[in-house]
């Protein structure tokens, strides 16, 4: 499946502003199941944009402007080409064995300790929340059958809500509230499969819901390390597995590390919250 993605970031300040300083994570990523065709970033006023890989491989565009300005407009224009249709297809391994795998997974690659020993207000130890109810995992039962698990138990014990929650709230807000919108929906899922000894991680990209329901922004859901299938996407949002319909952009321990946009400034005031418009045509 190949997609158009257009995304536009608007903010405009209220008295000007200099030295500006931003990082993008815009640019999809290219791996065995996606291929990133074309892209292009630009801004107004226009910078001088750089590119640099950051600690956990994602692409980062970053740019400055010195001199005064009320506002910043940032654009990308990317094909992709997904090409995961089945994410169940992959080589499995019985239950008994895959917390083997596991454990040889982390002594081979030590960098993946950071997605299970990570804890942060948005993905802290799974016992200090109040999960009753949520289900766990034994060395019994498929990895991929208990996160499934847990994303049932979580489509019936909260609600997609907006207005439960703000940007960086922590994921105890959503426990409480029994709502949240994405990005708590993937750190609550991250914490209950960490807390299972499991590398988690989460993903910021894109996700076509189809032409009667068109996207309006980025989207979070979470990878974890599937023996047999590597990193396997998990959308407790939606309750699906990653597929075709997903677009990869950026990974992190929580979504601070895969933020699409953020940077400083020098000024009075802050912006008003910027104003995103995204379309994903399919080609």
């Amino acid at each position: 499946m190949r997609y158009l993605i257009e995304h536009q970031t608007r903010a405009d300040f209220p008295a000007a502003v200099r030295e500006h300083l931003c990082e993008l994570r815009l640019e999809p990523v290219t791996d065995r199941h996606q291929r990133l065709l074309t892209a292009h970033i630009d801004t107004a006023p226009e910078a001088d944009i750089q590119r640099y890989r950051d600690a956990f491989g994602n692409e980062v565009h970053h740019f400055s402007i010195t001199a005064p300005h009320d506002h910043l407009t940032t654009r990308l224009s990317a094909e992709v080409e997904c090409l995961r249709d089945n994410p169940f297809d992959f080589p499995g391994l019985p239950p008994a064995r895959e917390a083997e795998w596991i454990a040889h997974a982390l002594r081979d690659v030590p960098r993946l300790w950071d997605y299970v020993l990570h804890r942060s207000p948005m993905t802290p130890e799974a016992g200090a929340l109040d999960l009753a109810g949520c289900p766990g995992h034994d060395a019994a039962t498929p990895l991929v059958q208990s996160v499934q698990e847990v994303m049932a138990w979580m489509g019936d014990e909260f609600r997609y809500d907006p207005a439960a929650t703000e940007v960086h709230s922590p994921v105890a807000t959503m426990v409480e509230r029994h709502a949240g919108v994405c990005q708590d929906f993937a750190h609550l899922l991250i914490t209950v499969v960490r807390g299972w000894g499991v590398p988690a991680r989460y993903v910021m990209g894109y996700h076509y819901p189809g032409e009667d329901e068109p996207a309006t922004a980025t989207h979070g859901w979470v990878e974890v390390l599937v023996p047999g299938a590597d990193w396997l996407g998990f959308d407790p949002t939606h309750g699906l597995l990653a597929d075709h319909h997903y677009i990869k952009v950026a990974v992190g321990r929580d979504v601070r590390d895969a933020t699409p946009q953020r940077g400083s400034f020098k000024g009075k005031e802050g912006s008003a919250p910027p104003q995103i418009l995204v379309n994903i045509t399919p080609q």
